[in-house]
């Protein structure tokens, strides 16, 4: 088989690597070998490739780094990738020690192996093409530690990903452990377990927990303002105050073009509630952790492409939540969103919390329908992620009267 010098990316089915994403153009960019770095070049792309998160038209990279699309972050893993990639390995790939099965991949031929019984560090030859491999080393001649590398190469073997010593340092090393899921855990996280979580992990995560600032004055005075209508501690009618406050007021705006941006809740409060879907949950999820309550941001994947919203933990049983929010629909006419009458109840359980209350805007009352999902990955606000049952099965139905139903999406 010929091995490739370079391959284009882009939507076109006769592209070598195909994304059907909306925002990937035909075409839209090459990447082909330079010694030992791959070239990423734009090619005239609508909504622009990426590096490391800034928009380039032509720059240099190594296996591993973060590479995007339009809105689609391209794996190192995707098998259409494979044989490219073996072209231009070297053989000082990175070998962990320890993993069990005592196994390694070559960088040189792709081809994978067992160490010998007793080997822990120094050269190892690859059977397959003869290249000797430096095991356990990085830069510096210092020794890879045995966790962190068993960790990555085992990740790599799995996912068919090259990990250069060659000019590597520690910094990316930890960024290219949190792009396979697998980071180091001085952050106190539990390792990723789809690849949407851990691309929404490390792009993603970091910006949006930032956004959440429930202890900025504008969002916290706001919210106690908007929930003291129902004094007392926190509960699901100062929930359903803050939802019919912001859906009656939101106005839609694009992000800036080609950019994902999340303003911070006091800043879209400042704005007088403009803003896109994911601007809408940060509001709420900082209101709702302003008044003393537990949120989370679920961003999905769906039949009209990406989405976000916010989910609200509530401690009560299904049925009760239900009542308690069609007693308080009845009792309260909203100027902007007149007297709602609720139906029912969408929402999501886990062991820690019976109710993950829906609070996405398509519905007239929080605890909407969920649309069809093909992915989902919940946002906390300290920061860890979590993967979700996507919605769009047949749904667990509880009836707590004949006018209220409540529908509970699959455990995660």
């Amino acid at each position: 088989m010929e091995v490739p010098l370079y391959i284009v990316v882009g939507r076109s089915t006769d592209c070598d690597l195909v994304l059907r994403e909306p925002s990937v153009s035909g075409r839209h960019a090459r990447m082909s070998w330079r010694g030992d770095t791959i070239l990423v070049e734009d090619l005239g792309s609508a909504n622009g490739t990426y590096v490391d998160g800034e928009r380039v038209r032509r720059a240099s990279v190594r296996p591993g780094a973060e590479v995007s699309f339009g809105n689609a972050e391209m794996h190192w893993s995707d098998p259409a990738l494979k044989t490219f990639l073996r072209r231009g390995a070297c053989g000082d790939t990175l070998v962990g020690l320890k993993i069990p099965g005592r196994r390694f991949i070559c960088g040189s031929c792709g081809a994978r192996g067992i160490m010998p019984q007793g080997f822990s560090k120094g050269q190892l030859k690859c059977g397959s093409c003869g290249v000797e491999l430096s095991v356990g080393k990085r830069a510096g001649g210092q020794w890879l530690t045995a966790a962190i590398s068993a960790a990555l190469l085992a990740s790599a073997v799995v996912a068919g990903v090259w990990l250069w010593r060659e000019g590597a340092s520690a910094d990316s090393l930890r960024r290219a452990a949190e792009r396979l899921g697998i980071g180091q855990t001085d952050d106190g996280l539990e390792p990723a377990t789809s690849p949407q979580e851990r691309s929404i992990r490390a792009r993603i995560a970091p910006a949006v927990t930032e956004a959440i600032d429930p202890t900025s004055p504008e969002t916290r005075n706001t919210a106690v303002r908007i929930a003291a209508a129902d004094e007392g501690p926190f509960r699901i009618e100062q929930v359903a105050r803050l939802w019919s406050h912001v859906r009656g007021e939101w106005r839609y705006v694009n992000d800036p073009r080609g950019d994902e941006f999340f303003a911070p809740a006091s800043q879209t409060i400042a704005n007088e509630y403009a803003g896109d879907c994911d601007d809408f949950a940060i509001v709420l999820s900082a209101m709702i952790e302003a008044i003393g309550g537990e949120s989370r941001i679920v961003m999905i994947d769906g039949e009209q492409g990406g989405h976000a919203y916010a989910e609200v933990c509530v401690q009560e049983e299904a049925e009760a939540v239900a009542r308690r929010l069609s007693v308080h629909y009845r009792n309260n006419w909203d100027r902007y969103l007149g007297r709602e009458r609720l139906e029912n109840i969408h929402f999501r359980s886990s062991p820690s919390c019976p109710v993950w209350l829906n609070l996405d805007w398509n519905a007239r009352v929080p605890g909407g329908p969920y649309g069809r999902e093909y992915w989902a990955v919940a946002i906390y606000p300290d920061g860890h992620t979590e993967t979700l049952a996507p919605s769009g099965g047949t749904p667990g139905a509880a009836q707590p009267t004949p006018r209220v139903r409540a529908s509970a999406l699959p455990s995660e």
